[in-house]
């Protein structure tokens, strides 16, 4: 039921969400850059203690050696007088120290100075604050007060401590440097044997070294030569294939560009000799229907008649009175309609058959209509479709080239092809990967672990233009190498942001990278258990026991 603060500012509502954020520096703070001055001038009396000891043994050193006269020694003696020389040796080194040590004082006190300075200012800062810290400082005095305490307590253990080390280390030493007197002596004229003769053998090596060098060089330079030579030659056979491909893709589009003009007017040619098709059949239905009629007439009045009608050429043709021939005709067929009806159901019949013939004449027009209707939208939908499949085939192309060199090297090459002057839907498609230093004629070519970050590339490269929300990958990992395993779920983890991975995996390096794992454990037997651990990052600001 309430909210807290940790010491570093974290703020953790009674809500459950935690504000936070990095841990300030040091010296990015008033309070801060108070501790580190405080910090620096505790240390500067340790440093000068250090160094008065140092002056007190270079002091004690030199006395014992003023004090040892040279003439009067054996030559034991001299030996040991090797030694000394050995450790005048070391006096310099420890007064170069000694000099080191005082330059980085004077830095330290420049130092201490600047976070002086830096002090005086913080301070007018530390004054205009005041009214807003006052409370604080009175919790800040309690704190410091302990830890003054604690630090006294620190300090006299410290010094008992330090005491008892100095001591038993100065025993150390004096008895490792008598040690050591003993054994430089006796190594010191192996070594210069072992040096002579190492340096004579080195001089031989050398100037047989002088002697190969010198041919592997003109070698060398005769090879240079060839491949530059080479190099020109392919660079200007290069140029003279991207000008003929140039040439090329310019005759492609012309080409394509005719072919497009010449399937329009075929397009139009074949809707022209629809047209006319269709004017043909109508013609031959009407030529089919004046027959009809005319065997139905002449069949009539066969029936009825007994006359067989003929086709005959009149010669008084342009001399024939139709007139009269006409009102004759008329008074003729008033004196059969007066003889009453022939056929009465040859009406209704002609009725019947003219609209059954309307009515497939009307079938017909319609199933033209909609062959029409129907080639239209294939060609609608072939070509909506050869769109979407070449503009998503292009986005996984370019995925593919990025995340294969991504899983290989940025100078590795990979490429899908569309096999050419072929309908796209229908193309076989061409998967190309040749790593660095290998040109593999085809892709069966490359080991297990390169084809199987080859297929990872191309899952990837899909995934990227329609992600998908789940994808489980078993035994990926089994071919690869640490080093690609660690490429492998690099790439997991930047794709799991909207995909969710689930791998079947032996592999280490993949556990490891894991956020989630589970497995089948046997803990009574012949009951098997799935058992799941989840891994989370442990907050620097939490203690673990």
């Amino acid at each position: 039921e309430f909210s807290f603060v940790t010491l570093e500012g974290d703020l953790i509502q009674q809500n459950g969400i935690i504000e936070a954020g990095s841990l300030p520096k040091q010296d990015e703070t008033l309070f801060g850059r108070r501790q580190l001055l405080e910090n620096l001038k505790k240390e500067f009396p340790k440093h000068e203690a250090n160094i008065e000891k140092l002056k007190m043994q270079i002091v004690e050193t030199e006395d014992k050696i003023s004090k040892i006269d040279l003439k009067n020694l054996t030559d034991s003696e001299k030996l040991i007088a090797n030694d000394i020389a050995n450790i005048e040796k070391q006096i310099s080194q420890l007064e170069f120290e000694k000099k080191k040590g005082d330059e980085e004082i004077v830095a330290a006190q420049k130092e201490i100075q600047e976070f002086v300075d830096k002090s005086d200012l913080l301070d007018g800062q530390v004054k205009e604050n005041d009214q807003q810290i006052e409370h604080l400082k009175t919790k800040l005095n309690e704190l410091n007060k302990q830890i003054t305490e604690q630090e006294k307590e620190n300090r006299l253990q410290e010094s008992e401590y330090n005491s008892s080390i100095d001591a038993q280390n100065e025993r150390k030493l004096e008895l490792e440097r008598i040690k050591g007197q003993i054994d430089n002596t006796n190594d010191s004229i192996t070594r210069s044997e072992n040096n002579r003769v190492s340096i004579a053998n080195g001089i031989e090596k050398r100037k047989n070294d002088l002697v190969s060098n010198e041919s592997e060089t003109n070698i060398l330079r005769e090879i240079i030569s060839d491949t530059r030579d080479e190099l020109t030659t392919i660079n200007e056979t290069h140029e003279t294939l991207i000008k003929e491909e140039n040439e090329i893709d310019s005759n492609l589009k012309s080409i394509k560009q005719e072919a497009s003009k010449y399937e329009k007017e075929l397009n139009e040619l074949r809707n022209k000799r629809q047209e006319v098709s269709d004017n043909i059949h109508a013609l031959d239905i009407k030529e089919n229907e004046i027959n009809y009629k005319l065997e139905t007439v002449v069949q009539h009045i066969k029936e009825n008649y007994s006359i067989e009608l003929e086709l005959k050429e009149f010669e008084d043709l342009h001399t024939f009175d139709y007139e009269t021939t006409t009102m004759e005709v008329q008074q003729l067929k008033e004196k059969i309609k007066n003889l009453g009806p022939v056929n009465l159901l040859a009406y209704s019949e002609y009725e019947e058959e003219k609209t059954r013939l309307d009515f497939l004449h009307k079938q017909r027009d319609d199933l033209i209509e909609s062959e029409k209707d129907l080639i239209k939208t294939i060609n609608e939908i072939n070509e909506t479709a050869q769109n979407l499949f070449l503009d998503t085939f292009g986005q996984i192309r370019e995925n593919f080239i990025n995340i294969f060199q991504t899983l290989f090297n940025p100078g590795d090459e990979a490429d899908l092809k569309l096999e050419e002057n072929v309908d796209p839907l229908e193309a076989k498609i061409e998967i190309m990967a040749k790593p660095k230093g290998k040109r593999p004629t085809s892709i069966e070519l490359l080991s297990g672990g390169e084809k199987t970050l080859t297929a990872t590339a191309l899952l990837f490269a899909i995934y990227l233009v329609k992600p998908s929300p789940f994808c489980i990958l078993d035994e990926v990992d089994a071919p690869l190498d640490d080093a690609n395993v660690d490429r492998f779920t690099k790439l997991l983890k930047e794709f799991s942001g909207k995909t969710q991975f689930i791998i079947v995996t032996h592999n280490k390096r993949t556990m490891e990278a894991a956020e989630t794992m589970y497995g089948v454990t046997m803990q009574e037997e012949g009951i098997s258990k799935l058992v799941g651990v989840r891994f989370e990052e442990i907050p620097d600001n939490i203690a673990v026991n």
